[in-house]
C-alpha cells in the first residue's frame, strides 16, 4: 500500500510539472486577452506592420547576487524600412534569495520621428523553478518623463516569462507575455489605464559559455489616445554577453526582458 501511494503521488507531481508551462500561458492569455475585451475601439485598428526589434545586452555579474547591465535595441517599422526608435537601458539587479530579487534601472527612448522618454523604474522579481521549467513574474513601476507630457506618468507592467531547455542540446525555449497600464490622465499623450499588451515565443542557443542567441515572434497591441490602436507583428532578436561562464545550459528569468 505504502508503494502504491507513492506510485500515485510520483504520478501527480510529473503530471504538475508537464503540464505547469500550460497553465501558466493559458492563465497570461486570459488575462492579457481579457484587458484587451475591455478596449471597446477594437475595430480601430491600424494595418498590420512587420517589424523587427534587435537588442544587444551585456551583464557583469559581480557574485551572484548582484549584477549590473547596459542595454541597446534598435526598432526598425513600416515593414522593416525605417527606425522608429532607438533605446538604451543602464540598470542593476540584486538577488535576495533564490525566490525574490530587485531591479532598478533607466531606460532612454530617441524616436527620430517623434517625442522621447526618459523613464526610471524599479522592478520585483519572483523565479520559479520547476524542474527543468524556469517562470518568473516581474512587477514593474516606471515613472515614464515623455516630452509632449506634463509631468511624470506612472506606468506598472506585469511580464511573466519561462524557459525550459531543449534534451541536452545547446537550445533552450523561452517566451513572456506583458500587460501595461498608466496611472492617471494627463489629456495629451498615454491613455490611462490599460494600454499595451505582449506576447512573445522563441527558441535560444548557448554560444560557448557567455554568449546567447535567442529568436522569436512577438505580438503587440497597443491603444492610441489620437490614431488607430497599434497592431504590430515583431521579428525579435536578441543577443547576450555575459562576464561569467554558466554551469547549467539554461537562462535564468531575471536575465531576460529587462
Amino acid at each position: 500500500m505504502c508503494d502504491l501511494r507513492k506510485y500515485f503521488s510520483n504520478g501527480f507531481i510529473a503530471i504538475n510539472n508537464r503540464n505547469l508551462s500550460n497553465l501558466l500561458l493559458i492563465s497570461f492569455l486570459f488575462l492579457s486577452f481579457g484587458s484587451f475585451s475591455q478596449d471597446n475601439d477594437t475595430t480601430g485598428l491600424q494595418p498590420m506592420d512587420m517589424q523587427s526589434w534587435n537588442v544587444g545586452r551585456f551583464t557583469y555579474k559581480f557574485n551572484p547576487k548582484w549584477s549590473i547591465a547596459v542595454q541597446a535595441e534598435a526598432r526598425i517599422s513600416d515593414n522593416i524600412s525605417r527606425l522608429d526608435e532607438a533605446i538604451f537601458k543602464l540598470y542593476s539587479h540584486v538577488n535576495f534569495s533564490d525566490k525574490v530579487g530587485l531591479s532598478f534601472g533607466f531606460k532612454y527612448i530617441d524616436r527620430p520621428d517623434s517625442y522621447n522618454d526618459f523613464d526610471p523604474w524599479q522592478e520585483v522579481v519572483f523565479p520559479r523553478k520547476y524542474g527543468l521549467f524556469l517562470a518568473s513574474h516581474q512587477i514593474r513601476l516606471e515613472e515614464r518623463i515623455i516630452q509632449t507630457v506634463p509631468g511624470v506618468l506612472p506606468r506598472i507592467r506585469y511580464l511573466l516569462n519561462f524557459s525550459h531547455p531543449i534534451g541536452n542540446s545547446i537550445a533552450y525555449y523561452t517566451g513572456f507575455g506583458a500587460v501595461r497600464f498608466n496611472i492617471g490622465e494627463k489629456g495629451v499623450g498615454p491613455v490611462a489605464g490599460f494600454e499595451q499588451f505582449r506576447i512573445y515565443i522563441g527558441i535560444g542557443f548557448h554560444l560557448g559559455g557567455v554568449t546567447r542567441l535567442e529568436i522569436g515572434y512577438l505580438y503587440r497591441y497597443e491603444v492610441s489616445r489620437d490614431a488607430q490602436n497599434l497592431n504590430d507583428s515583431v521579428i525579435h532578436l536578441n543577443l547576450f554577453f555575459n562576464n561569467k561562464k554558466r554551469e547549467v545550459k539554461q537562462p535564468l528569468p531575471n536575465d531576460h526582458f529587462q
